[in-house]
């Protein structure tokens, strides 16, 4: 009895090693593509652009932004330019649809904002200060905003004091890269 019980244990414990292997990266990884009708920045000085939709009320209140009272989610298309010589970190470019200034066409609105301002690495929340966060600041504005790199193409929401925020059922504070291709009109 007890040989089968030592077969067995050992048995589930070799089959729980062998199926716990971290996720890693797959040769055939590709970034999604997501469409856009701006114009698509291209060229050395682009690092990458980074995709979310981050639930409303805290992002909103954090950037100083006005918000539809029923406002769930707001989408962000975020581009990073750096150096072209360098590489350093320079610029970037924060598009918010769901909140911000009412803009009005035919047959309704909706709510942009466009922010910029200049980003830079700085260390890490107390529990990894050797991680790369990346800190915006904003032009016209006192607000600051950190992302936590979870990887080359994987961003997450920090609050105000470098700790990771919590998502809904629904939306999360993580922003992914993604490669622009045109949209038709």
């Amino acid at each position: 009895m007890k040989a089968i019980l030592f077969i067995s244990v050992t048995a589930f414990c070799s089959l729980v090693v062998n199926l716990s292997k971290a996720q890693t990266a797959a040769a055939d990884n590709k970034l999604s593509q997501t469409i856009t009708f701006r114009p698509i920045p291209k060229g050395p000085s682009v690092l990458g652009v980074f995709e979310g939709r981050p639930p409303c009320p805290e992002i909103a209140k954090q950037l100083n932004l006005p918000i539809p009272g029923d406002c769930e989610k707001l989408k962000w298309d975020l581009v990073f330019y750096r150096d072209p010589v360098t590489l350093k970190p320079s610029t970037f470019t924060l598009y918010i649809a769901g909140g911000g200034d009412v803009v009005k066409q035919e047959g309704g609105s909706y709510q942009r904002k466009i922010l910029e301002g200049k980003w830079t690495i700085v260390k890490g929340p107390g529990s990894d200060p050797d991680a790369a966060v990346y800190a915006l600041e904003f032009d016209n504005s006192k607000a600051r905003m950190y992302l936590f790199k979870g990887d080359e193409n994987v961003l997450f929401v920090l609050d105000e004091n470098k700790e990771f925020r919590v998502g809904n059922e629904d939306f999360s504070y993580t922003l992914n890269r993604v490669e622009l291709v045109p949209g038709g009109r």
